[in-house]
């Protein structure tokens, strides 16, 4: 009798985990997974995907599927990392904060040679991972472009100004797939 009951507690316990888990991680998931847009404010209509999948960039850090609205401008997409101590060595910086996670100052280079400049905005936590929102407001889509170039810098602060870091903690190259459906 004493091992039914260890092994109902035991179950219980797993499956208030599971719930806890599942619940902690519904926002993250569903914006990692491509069931939730990466956008800050839900879109009227539904955006225009100009990439096909998930891309790796590395050193941990994963982007959304890239999108634009139906009239072609905007760019938006999320990051997402585990851990941002592997990141960036937090020693020594005073790095820009927002809710405890670093701020990226993020640049895009399309293929046709236009730099556009934004900084992460707005977090979603889960358990084991935090999601970022990248939005560029002033990109506009052309059906020539190929690719467009990413880099994220984390912000520090130094004499009292917000200032990106020299180095990028990952930048790469993501293709362009036109009229995706």
């Amino acid at each position: 009798m004493r091992n039914v009951r260890l092994a109902i507690i035991g179950f219980l316990a797993v499956l208030t985990l599971a719930v806890v888990f599942f619940f902690d991680n519904r926002e993250l998931n569903g914006l990692t997974k491509d069931r939730l847009y990466p956008m800050m404010d839900e879109p009227r209509q539904h955006p225009q995907p100009l990439t096909d999948s998930v891309t790796e960039l590395g050193n941990g850090i994963r982007v959304t599927k890239l999108y634009s609205r139906n009239d072609s401008t905007g760019l938006y997409f999320g990051m997402w990392y585990k851990d941002q101590r592997a990141l960036i060595n937090q020693e020594g910086e005073d790095w820009l904060r927002e809710d405890g996670e670093i701020e990226f100052l993020v640049k895009a280079v399309d293929s046709n040679g236009t730099t556009y400049n934004t900084e992460t905005d707005g977090i979603v936590q889960g358990t084991f991972s935090t999601f970022r929102y990248v939005q560029f407001e002033d990109f506009h889509y052309d059906e020539s472009l190929t690719d467009l170039h990413v880099a994220f810098y984390p912000m520090k602060k130094k004499d009292g100004k917000r200032k990106p870091h020299h180095l990028p903690v990952v930048e790469a190259v993501i293709q362009i797939e036109p009229n995706i459906q």
